[in-house]
């Protein structure tokens, strides 16, 4: 029995070891999501070529109790790790790297789920992959369809984009669960892109100093192997922008002039009816709580950085004297809630 045990533990350690894939799964209090992710993985084979591990970022949550008592019902193939607080989602997805010990790893969000077919289709793309290649970005028409093309930064993707098409390009490099990333390829920058945590799209700057710094390349593919969940969570996506922003335009450590100027120009786009509501938003969170911020402070800093915003500030300041349930209804209902409106 006790040899029968040790033969079953060397070789799930033996097929680790020769796993191409590392699929990293960041949950925080959605057990009904992340049991169906779990379930799409065996249903589709995903488990069979990938080593699955799951970050939970809720040290006092039923399923760290439950593991911890050992009462856990997760299947054989799956790991998991608990962190001792709750982690920022930049801190978390570089947090992946360090424990990855395969060539690719994959950031999967617990509210997302594999295609039919994507077990073959990633498969088949490692294999057919260039050495020079440092991550790939798979498509979704979540928010349009991307060019398909081999890139060496950022700035060569941009200028391939139409300038209405700028908010959507953005919001789809934020997609994590679209990326499949070279660990070989970011181990050497990792620490770098800590400073840049903040920013919300951390997993994209070591790759980034790879096209710098050894010539790396960034594939943006046609391939869609992950449907996208509507997640009914709520965080103020105002708040996100801003420190977007912030990041990028004032620190510096983690990302190259180039990069960060292709970033700033999506973020910064001069579509004057989304800026406008970048005014009303940032005026709704800041101005209607007490977080001890003064919003005219914020605006002035956004209109410093951008023309665009600086356009929209002064077109819609009279409406940002006023307080937010003296606005019409009707804005507000477009507006939705800073919690739950739509990607910027």
């Amino acid at each position: 029995m006790q040899s029968a045990c040790w033969r079953k533990k060397h070789n799930r350690k033996m097929s680790l070891l020769s796993k191409p894939l590392t699929i990293w799964i960041p949950t925080f209090r959605r057990p009904r999501q992340l049991s169906r992710l779990l379930n799409n993985f065996d249903q589709l084979g995903i488990i069979d070529f990938a080593d699955v591990l799951i970050s939970d970022n809720d040290p006092e949550g039923p399923l760290a109790s439950a593991i911890a008592n050992g009462d856990g019902d997760l299947p054989l193939h799956v790991r998991y790790r608990c962190n001792s607080a709750n982690l920022s989602a930049g801190v978390n997805f570089l947090r992946a790297f360090e424990c990855c010990t395969t060539p690719w790893l994959m950031i999967v969000g617990d509210d997302d789920w594999f295609k039919s077919g994507a077990a073959d289709q990633i498969q088949d793309l490692i294999a057919s992959l260039r050495d020079d290649i440092a991550a790939v970005k798979f498509d979704s028409s979540l928010f349009g369809s991307q060019p398909v093309c081999v890139s060496s930064g950022l700035g060569d993707y941009v200028e391939q984009l139409s300038p209405r098409n700028y908010p959507d390009a953005f919001n789809n490099l934020c997609l994590i669960s679209n990326w499949l990333f070279r660990t070989d390829s970011y181990r050497p920058y990792l620490s770098s892109a800590y400073l840049g945590y903040s920013s919300k799209i951390s997993h994209l700057f070591p790759a980034l100093q790879a096209c710098v710094r050894d010539d790396a390349k960034l594939m943006f593919s046609h391939l869609q192997p992950v449907e996208h969940g509507v997640s009914d969570a709520s965080w103020p996506k105002a708040a996100t922008w801003f420190e977007m922003v912030i990041t990028l335009a004032s620190f510096s450590g983690f990302i190259d002039s180039q990069n960060r100027y292709a970033l700033l120009k999506l973020l910064l786009h001069s579509d004057w009816r989304r800026n406008i509501a970048k005014c009303l938003r940032v005026q709704h969170f800041y101005g209607d709580q007490i977080l001890g911020l003064d919003s005219w402070r914020i605006h002035v800093h956004l209109a410093l950085i951008s023309a665009g915003y600086l356009q929209a500030l002064l077109l819609s300041w009279p409406l940002l004297l006023l307080p937010y349930r003296w606005w019409p209804r009707s804005l507000r209902n477009k507006l939705g809630d800073p919690g739950s409106i739509e990607r910027w």
